[in-house]
């Protein structure tokens, strides 16, 4: 999914990840994900390092200090308005509902405030989608989320923002430290494992 159609209308995206269960918690590790985590008890796991957003391999029991994920994963989410930070336990429910929005109350001058309330959903009516043309800043378009398709459906002094997996969009940049940490990593290393990739695409082209 790209972070531009994503920003303009979240709704698509949400209805994939409602039909491919990746919400729903009934997606469980394979066996390979549960031979790593054998692996970590024995302790000969250094690193994973894994294209997969699905935060699996955290399920099956490896330790999440290990685990590199190279797109992000669906383990968390943050607001693309305030930059509140949820867990993906907190929106499930509001994910199987509709489009999850923020509900985090802000302080006056901007900033999250402690004293936060539940996440809701919502469904946003095709009638009321905006006709605004998109802007040439995410910036832009992350401040305006709530006001381009709906009245926010929170209480005043709440946050009322687009909330958005913490995972890796067309469009975004990957994080620069994993290139780094691969590097460092590839030299502590007695053996590599490659399961489950072409290693075509990168970063993780970079380990061949």
């Amino acid at each position: 999914f790209d972070i531009n159609a994503f920003s303009d209308d979240p709704r698509p995206f949400w209805t994939f990840v409602r039909r491919n269960n990746f919400a729903s918690g009934k997606i469980v590790p394979s066996a390979s994900h549960l031979f790593l985590a054998w692996l970590d008890r024995q302790h000969m796991l250094l690193r994973i390092y894994t294209q997969n957003i699905d935060g699996l391999e955290s399920q099956a029991g490896v330790d999440e200090e290990k685990i590199v994920y190279a797109h992000g994963s669906f383990t968390g989410a943050t607001c693309m308005k305030c930059k509140a930070k949820y867990q993906s336990s907190e929106i499930a429910s509001d994910v199987k509902a509709g489009v999850p929005v923020c509900h985090r109350r802000i302080a006056k001058k901007g900033k999250v405030s402690r004293n936060a309330t539940k996440t809701n959903s919502i469904e946003i009516p095709p009638e009321r989608r905006s006709s605004r043309k998109r802007t040439s800043t995410q910036s832009t378009l992350s401040n305006n989320m709530a006001e381009k398709f709906y009245p926010p459906p929170v209480e005043k002094g709440c946050c009322g923002g687009i909330i958005k997996p913490n995972i890796t969009f067309f469009g975004e940049k990957l994080d620069n430290n994993i290139s780094r940490r691969l590097e460092e990593d590839y030299k502590k290393a007695d053996a590599l494992i490659v399961m489950g990739t072409s290693l075509s695409v990168a970063p993780m082209s970079k380990l061949v």
